[in-house]
């Protein structure tokens, strides 16, 4: 398998892992760069490092170049062969790696995938909370912007979480 691997024994202070839509969405719309600033380092599975280096999907060239994504290993193969019966194999996988690597936070945005790691006792964020952290680290000026373009690109989000969304952030 091609990619930078890393072995799961970590020593990092703040470790995040990260299933394929957050990174995706992200090299969309040419904004990876947030994700290194924020956390400097990402760890995927390899099942995730399958989906974001397929040719022809959104961002290939640009996540093939972002030397920040690091690939780990989830180890227990069993557990992610029961998680699969609920979601897919690249959020299976990450949810492993987080709990295998006590990772800080879990990068995800499926509803069904964010509520089984959150019941496994991870920590989630999504697409928009890595925005809206960035927007109060000041890395970007306004968070509406961003979100257009990446609705723009194909990113669903409702009209109602959009509009709370942007309120919590006042910029509605």
């Amino acid at each position: 398998m091609q990619g930078r691997q890393v072995s799961n024994r970590v020593e990092e202070e703040f470790l995040v892992v990260s299933n394929s839509s957050v990174i995706i969405a992200l090299a969309r719309i040419f904004r990876l760069d947030l994700l290194e600033k924020l956390f400097g380092k990402i760890l995927i599975p390899e099942a995730v490092w399958r989906e974001i280096a397929a040719e022809g999907k959104p961002g290939h060239e640009k996540i093939m170049r972002a030397n920040f994504i690091h690939i780990g290993k989830a180890g227990n193969r069993r557990l992610v062969t029961l998680l699969e019966e609920f979601v897919d194999s690249g959020e299976a996988e990450a949810i492993v790696l987080a709990l295998e690597l006590n990772a800080d936070i879990l990068l995800v945005d499926d509803h069904d995938a964010r509520d089984l790691a959150k019941k496994l006792g991870l920590q989630v964020m999504g697409t928009l909370g890595v925005i809206a952290l960035a927007k109060y680290r000041r890395l970007i000026p306004d968070a509406k912007p961003i979100i257009d373009t990446l609705v723009e690109s194909g990113f669903w989000i409702s009209r109602r979480l959009l509009e709370e969304f942007l309120r919590e952030l006042g910029e509605l």
